[in-house]
């Protein structure tokens, strides 16, 4: 039976609605390491507000932080495509998305330093994540990339 052939139900959308939720909440982890480690250093990571309700930012900062990441990589893929420029490319890449995750984070932050800061340790915190996703792919993946070099 194809998708096709599947009607959308109202209580299918509110599931798929609280997975996108979550999901946006567990990604958003090292977001929050970030902001807390730089709240805790004195006289640097002072905050806008303490209301506990301004966490709840970070549910639409980490599809933000995706979509701009998408935009600056295809923008700058198909802007420097040669050689050397590509090199040049990546590292431009890069300082615009800490950019852009520092204006994210400024939405907790009362200084530009200390959303930097953040911004900074949290992209190095999704750096490690991701490799570590990488390298730890789902058991259903590996058994079956396993069966496939067997012959199976």
């Amino acid at each position: 039976m194809s998708s096709k052939d599947q009607p959308v139900t109202f209580w299918g959308a509110v599931i798929m609605f609280w997975l996108l939720v979550a999901v946006s909440a567990v990604a958003a982890v090292p977001m929050a390491v970030g902001v807390v480690g730089v709240a805790l250093i004195p006289g640097v990571g002072e905050l806008r507000s303490h209301d506990p309700w301004l966490w709840l930012n970070l549910l639409w900062m980490f599809p933000a932080f995706w979509v701009i990441t998408t935009v600056i990589n295809a923008f700058l893929t198909a802007l420097l495509v040669i050689g050397i420029f590509r090199r040049i490319g990546d590292v431009f890449e890069d300082l615009l998305i800490w950019l852009s995750v520092a204006w994210l984070f400024t939405t907790f932050f009362q200084s530009l330093l200390a959303a930097l800061t953040a911004s900074l340790i949290a992209l190095i915190l999704m750096k490690f994540l991701l490799d570590w996703l990488e390298k730890h792919p789902p058991r259903e993946k590996a058994a079956r990339e396993v069966a496939e070099e067997n012959g199976s």
